[in-house]
């Protein structure tokens, strides 16, 4: 989609004749009492246009409420001749402010300084602060967010990375649209599912618009200091109350281990402690049957009974580690999390052969030479280009002989970079001399292989993309 906020918009009278007003009306319970909503903005006045009515009743809620802003929006009048994009973006960041104390005072907000039109290309960091965020929110989350077909690239980037942690957190996604109503047209059908939330009878929308002035009247009278929002884009703000399109990924299967939403490694650390520090034992690794057999599945197929020197790489609290120093002269254990490293050591009996290594692979790597490695529902969050590099790294420090088991869970997969079969059939394909034991659980695959290594390993044979 392109478009130009000096285009002719769609006018308010059109939207309203065709029913912009007669949309179902949100339900209150949509934010649950006593959870959390956390509200993205890509620029300030994005929660202003499109959440002013929904900030407002947050105040009746007993529910935290949290605003993410992700950038200053200090590239909004790109020709000013009497603004630099330092001074916008502090004269931004006051109007934000100002607004969100108007709209509900006990609102937390947190500034993420990414670049003005850079969320696209900063996806993967995007998402991971959501995440984070939502690590450490209370009870159920709704997530707020721009509409991720509003044909602005930041509003667009931050909504598709809202839905994309919707899914995986089985949160409830409102998005709301700003630029839609200037370019689209009520014949455009999408529009007609969406719900509508009345403004309460206290919100005063012009004073809350006031708050921005950059945005809704010149800078100056110079060329390049036009008003952003005319006269006409306005009044779509002025209809009584905001529109959102809901999706409601409550009701999905859960994604286990999805829940923690990483896919870039470089941020796998504070993702997993946000996650250790909400839940201790966060997928019930203790207790849990499906991981009890599974443990006991993976030991009893083991082709030896003991190892030098075992790897582990993704121990989250430990518990498979200290399983696997029943079978090896000594376990090397790493994990991301410096936290989920901290419940490990909690539950470390004094006569354990395990030492437990705070590492971010493929990037960090333990020191040791290894005849076993296991990789166990880790290799889903990793790229194809980070997994390659994982397994060249396992190639470089390895016995020329060694055990390799892999085992993740089956279940349908959204948004990784790789599902269980992707993740085993790289690293099957990446060692051509070797034996597999195979095993498939109704819930998991379970290969082990044992590897002989050729002496030389081209990177046609090797077969790792790096597409990632």
């Amino acid at each position: 989609m392109s478009f130009s906020h000096l285009d002719e918009s769609t006018s308010e009278e059109a939207w309203v004749q065709a029913g912009a007003l007669d949309l179902p009306l949100l339900t209150d319970d949509v934010c649950a009492e006593g959870g959390s909503v956390l509200v993205l903005a890509a620029h300030p006045d994005d929660e202003a246009f499109g959440a002013a009515s929904l900030l407002s009743h947050t105040r009746a809620y007993s529910a935290d409420v949290t605003v993410l802003l992700f950038t200053a929006g200090e590239k909004s009048h790109p020709h000013s001749t009497t603004h630099t994009r330092d001074r916008l973006k502090q004269i931004r960041l006051q109007e934000f402010d100002a607004a969100l104390s108007s709209l509900s005072p006990s609102v937390t907000s947190r500034f993420l300084e990414f670049a003005d039109g850079s969320l696209a290309e900063h996806s993967d960091q995007v998402l991971q602060e959501i995440v984070s965020e939502l690590c450490a929110a209370q009870g159920p989350v709704s997530i707020v967010a721009p509409y991720s077909g509003d044909g602005h690239a930041d509003h667009e980037a931050l909504g598709q990375a809202a839905l994309a942690v919707g899914r995986r957190s089985r949160a409830t996604v409102l998005e709301y649209p700003i630029w839609y109503w200037h370019w689209a047209t009520p014949k455009d059908a999408k529009w007609r599912s969406w719900r509508f939330l009345p403004d309460p009878e206290d919100l005063d929308r012009q004073d809350i618009f006031e708050c921005y002035p950059s945005q809704t009247l010149p800078l100056s009278d110079q060329i390049g200091d036009e008003a952003i929002l005319s006269r006409a884009q306005l009044k779509h703000f002025h209809r009584g109350g905001d529109t959102f399109k809901i999706t409601d990924f409550s009701a999905d299967k859960p994604e286990t281990a999805a829940e923690a939403g990483v896919n870039n490694a470089h941020t796998a650390s504070r993702v997993f402690d946000g996650v250790h520090i909400d839940r201790s034992d966060p997928w019930a690794v203790r207790d849990s049957t499906y991981e009890i057999s599974k443990r006991a599945t993976l030991l009893t197929h083991l082709p030896q009974t003991s190892f030098a020197h075992t790897l582990e790489i993704g121990c989250s609290i430990g518990v498979l580690s200290e399983e696997l120093a029943g079978v090896s002269e000594r376990v090397t254990a790493v994990d991301a999390s410096s936290q989920a490293l901290t419940i490990a050591e909690g539950h470390r009996p004094d006569s354990s052969r395990v030492s437990y290594v705070r590492a971010t692979v493929p990037f960090e790597w333990p020191e040791g030479l290894f005849d076993c490695v296991v990789l166990s529902e880790t290799g889903f969050y990793l790229s194809r280009t980070q997994l390659h590099q994982t397994l060249q790294r396992i190639d470089e420090s390895t016995t020329h002989s060694f055990v390799l088991v892999l085992c993740h869970w089956t279940g349908d997969i959204r948004d990784w970079p790789l599902n269980a079969d992707e993740v085993h059939e790289r690293c099957l394909n990446f060692w051509p001399d070797r034996r597999v034991e195979f095993h498939a659980d109704a819930k998991y695959r379970l290969d082990i292989l044992t590897v002989t290594k050729s002496p030389n390993i081209s990177e046609d044979t090797a077969g790792g993309d790096t597409d990632g």
